[in-house]
């Protein structure tokens, strides 16, 4: 039995905390806030809030988690990571992956998402309820795929990138480092670094924009 650390507190820690609490290899004992020193002494599902320079020394009986959706999580991850934290990885039971596809350290995916095989997930990755991976993708380290979105086969997502919800990639599809495709959106060809996209066929609607 794994003890693990939650890293965030918003409104969503709420849900990630209810989908993988029953996980049978894990005790989420308490979350961790950087932001607003407020919340510590406070509780999410009965989990005490943590200050994040106050956690060091769990490190050693301790894995960590991010239930945070927002790309700008890179840089806090990469300081627990410094302090010695080990990132757990989280699959919900009710997903199916692929024994053949890679998932780097940090990754989580939610309720009733399929990941075909061959495939490869960065570092912390957040994958949403529903998400469809095709195989021999390549999703890079900090992105995250909402709710619903369906990514085919060969496609290659960078880093610090965001899928939103329902949002559909054919075959073959990259994404650059920092891109959002923006929910519903039907992407018909290669999305350039740090373009917001959205429509169908979804087209650049600004420049510039990532990460968020």
């Amino acid at each position: 039995m794994t003890k693990l650390l939650v890293l965030g507190t918003t409104a969503y820690t709420d849900v990630f905390i209810d989908s993988f609490e029953s996980a049978a290899d894990v005790e989420i004992t308490a979350c961790v806030e950087n932001l607003d020193r407020d919340r510590v002494g406070q509780a999410v599902l009965g989990r005490p809030i943590f200050w994040s320079d106050d956690i060091a020394e769990m490190a050693a009986t301790h894995e960590v988690i991010c239930s945070l959706v927002t790309t700008k999580r890179a840089d806090w991850l990469l300081q627990i990571q410094a302090v010695g934290f080990r990132f757990h990885r989280l699959v919900h039971p009710s997903s199916v992956v692929s024994r053949r596809t890679a998932l780097a350290p940090g990754v989580s995916i939610d309720a009733a998402g399929v990941v075909a095989g061959f495939t490869e997930i960065g570092f912390a990755v957040r994958i949403g309820r529903r998400v469809s991976i095709g195989h021999h993708t390549v999703i890079g380290d900090f992105s995250t795929i909402h709710p619903g979105a369906i990514i085919s086969g060969n496609c290659r997502i960078g880093s610090h990138a965001i899928i939103g919800t329902g949002a559909v990639l054919i075959d073959g599809i990259t994404v650059g480092d920092g891109a959002f495709v923006a929910a519903g959106a039907i992407v018909t060809r290669d999305v350039p670094p740090r373009a917001l996209v959205a429509g169908n066929p979804a087209l650049v609607k600004r420049e510039d924009y990532g990460p968020r």
